[in-house]
Formats: structure tokens, C-alpha cells, sequence
């Protein structure tokens, strides 16, 4: 979403620029935002992902005079504002806090909302599955079974046994898997093993507060 929507920004005049309504690169980080969240939200029904993409598209471009909030979460718990002004009848007083992006650039991100939103797609975010899983377990089979050094078959399932273990469970279970080799585990390995396992969760909770803060 975000790329294209930059590209949008430099390939297309007057979409972007100063003045109200214009596609700034602060709503261009807010659409983008906004529709990870859509799928984040629903892994379970493309339905769901759709309208809340739509949701967004259509909040964008409410005004007092034609609110366009149809695909909006309802109810009081909704994080929708008029929704929530919608169930306390408070709508006479609800007003609309920033101005709608205009009718050029609500024509120009349409076509954008429509691919990205196709059935077809969203079948395949469902389980809010991401590649940077696949690129993590990949790594550590390779630390096991380096690419540039040729492996038989039997060192190849080995690798991804033990990448697989790890990934799952930690360095724990490696030691289960020496002590059934008949080696014996003492405490230093013990205490070897946790604590590589809380350095591994200490660094990826520290990765994704990082990635948090640049999102």
C-alpha cells in the first residue's frame, strides 16, 4: 500500500503538495498503517479484511455534510468515533476533526484500494502468516548447513530438525536431544541454554519495539 501510493504521489501532478485534502506523506503512512491493521485484525474472514479496508477509504473522505462511515466497525466499543457518537446519539455535536481528501485523490487511490483488496489476495493473508518467518527459520537451518559448503541429504534433515526445534522450543530441547544420544547434561548446560534462550527473546522483543517505533 505504501509503495504504491508513493509512486501514485510522484508519478501523478497535484496529487500531493500543501493544502487540505492532498495525498501527504503523513496519510500516505496512515493509509498504509491502517490496511496491515485491516488484515492483522481479521485473520480469520476475508470479508472482514475487505470492509476494513474499504472502512479506511471511506473515513477519508466523511465530511459532516456526508458521513461515509458504512463499513466502519459499529457498537460503543468501536474505535470509530461516529460510530461510537452514532450509539450515544450524540451525532448533532459529533464533528469530523480533519478535512477529507479530496474527490482528484480520492479518484487516483480507488484503483489502488480495489487490487489490493481483490479476494484473491486476501485469501492469501489469512493466518496473518508474513515471510519474515520463513527468512528466520531459513537462516538458522543455514547456520547449520552453511549454502556455501555442499551437504548430503541426511545433514540437510538434520539441520532442519534441529533449526525447527529451536525455533520452536528454544535451545531446551537440543539438550533432550543429547541427553537421548546417552551424553549427560550437566548444570553449565543447562544454564547455557536458557540463557541463550532469553538473549534470543530479549533481541527479537527489542527488533520489534524498534520496528514499532519506525512503523
Amino acid at each position: 500500500m505504501g509503495s504504491r501510493l508513493r509512486k501514485l504521489k510522484k508519478d501523478t501532478k497535484g496529487l500531493g503538495g500543501r493544502g487540505d485534502g492532498t495525498l501527504t506523506d503523513k496519510i500516505i503512512n496512515e493509509l498504509s498503517l491502517y490496511y496491515g491493521l485491516a488484515i492483522c485484525r481479521h485473520p480469520d474472514s476475508v470479508e472482514d479484511m475487505h470492509n476494513e479496508v474499504w472502512a479506511t477509504y471511506y473515513h477519508k473522505s466523511s465530511t459532516n455534510e456526508t458521513p461515509q462511515h458504512m463499513y466502519c466497525p459499529s457498537g460503543s466499543s468501536s474505535w470509530y468515533k461516529w460510530q461510537k457518537a452514532k450509539v450515544d446519539g450524540t451525532l448533532d455535536d459529533f464533528d469530523h476533526e480533519n478535512p477529507p481528501l479530496n474527490g482528484k485523490v480520492l479518484k487516483a487511490i480507488k484503483p489502488i484500494y480495489e487490487s489490493l483488496s481483490d479476494e484473491n489476495l486476501l485469501l492469501r493473508c489469512l493466518g496473518s502468516e508474513t515471510q519474515n518467518n520463513n527468512e528466520s527459520l531459513n537462516s538458522l537451518i543455514w547456520t547449520f548447513a552453511p549454502k556455501y559448503i555442499h551437504s548430503g541429504t541426511r545433514t540437510i534433515e538434520i539441520a532442519n530438525y534441529f533449526a525447527v526445534c529451536i525455533f520452536n522450543e528454544g535451545f531446551l530441547p537440543i539438550l533432550k536431544i543429547m541427553s537421548i544420544m546417552g551424553i549427560t547434561i550437566g548444570p553449565e548446560a543447562y544454564a547455557f541454554a536458557e540463557k541463550r534462550d532469553k538473549t534470543r527473546i530479549r533481541r527479537s522483543e527489542g527488533q520489534a519495539s524498534e520496528a514499532s517505533k519506525e512503523a
